[in-house]
């Protein structure tokens, strides 16, 4: 049977430490936290955050709020489950 794109795509993504390091850090940051706050909190480019933001904004994991240049980053309730699965791996 064929997967859909979708789930080999978030799976791929999510097995790796930086995007679950991500996930984590908004999570602890009250759910609301800038791209630039997580790149160094996590030790990784501001340019590779933003892409895996967008990544997860597609898959419904996160949402963003603000300006153009300034938005705050959160969980989306579904971003929230999925973190706490991966939480208890």
């Amino acid at each position: 049977m064929a997967e859909s794109d979708t789930k080999k795509t978030t799976r791929r993504l999510l097995l790796h430490e930086k995007p679950f390091m991500l996930l984590q850090t908004i999570a602890n940051n009250d759910g609301r936290i800038y791209s630039a706050r997580i790149s160094k909190k996590i030790d990784c480019s501001y340019a590779y955050i933003v892409k895996l933001i967008k990544v997860m904004n597609k898959l419904g994991l996160t949402t963003f709020e603000g300006t153009k240049h300034k938005k705050l980053i959160s969980l989306t309730v579904k971003g929230k489950k999925v973190f706490k699965l991966l939480s208890e791996i």
